[in-house]
């Protein structure tokens, strides 16, 4: 049971994150860049991204404490921007990003808020919170195992689009949408299980 829970922290997570939908984006701000300074961009994002959900992790339940946040009420609030994202991935709405030039670009807004938005923090912090001990390692190797697969994918972002084209990307980007509103209804039905045990 433990186990399909990490899988679908993982696939909720790498929905979130999505960094095939980014790809896009990401070779257009690297566009006036070298096939090397890419690389250190796509590298860089990676980290930074990872590092961020990392820190949201370990210090987002101590923030919650401090502003006395229910963590059922958090759990829906990620719910509703998660379903919110997956919502315009299914409609086609594309998010906006800052725009950035050069090395800038794996900062803001490749890392933060592309990658490392809002939804994908919320996530973080709800799963930091409901597991305890040793479980923590595993969501860590969860956020670790998302930094590379974002690297590997921004690496290979040239390739990837010439497989896949404009019509592939589009259809991937739909699917992990109705994956992330089902993610998200998911959420707030055992959010509110919890909160009201009669229902």
């Amino acid at each position: 049971m433990k186990l399909n829970g990490d899988v679908t922290t993982l696939v909720a997570l790498f929905a979130i994150v999505s960094p095939i939908t980014s790809i896009p984006v990401f070779l257009s701000l690297t566009s006036t860049v070298t096939k090397v300074q890419r690389r250190v961009i796509a590298v860089k994002t990676a980290l930074v991204s990872g590092l961020t959900l990392v820190i949201a992790y370990f210090l987002g339940d101590i923030i919650l404490r401090l502003l006395s946040i229910q963590m059922n009420a958090f759990r829906i609030a990620g719910a509703l921007i998660i379903g919110a994202i997956g919502w315009g991935m299914v409609m086609g709405r594309k998010g906006n990003a800052i725009e950035a030039s050069g090395n800038g670009a794996a900062v803001v807004p490749l890392a933060i808020p592309l990658m490392a938005g809002p939804g994908a923090i919320a996530t973080v912090i709800s799963i930091g919170n409901t597991d305890k001990g040793i479980v923590r390692v595993a969501d860590l190797v969860i956020i670790l195992v998302l930094a590379l697969l974002t690297g590997l994918l921004l690496l290979c972002a040239e390739p990837i689009e010439k497989v896949l084209g404009e019509q592939g990307l589009m259809v991937v980007t739909r699917i992990f949408g109705l994956l992330l509103l089902a993610i998200g209804i998911s959420t707030i039905l055992s959010a509110l299980s919890a909160a009201f045990p009669g229902l």
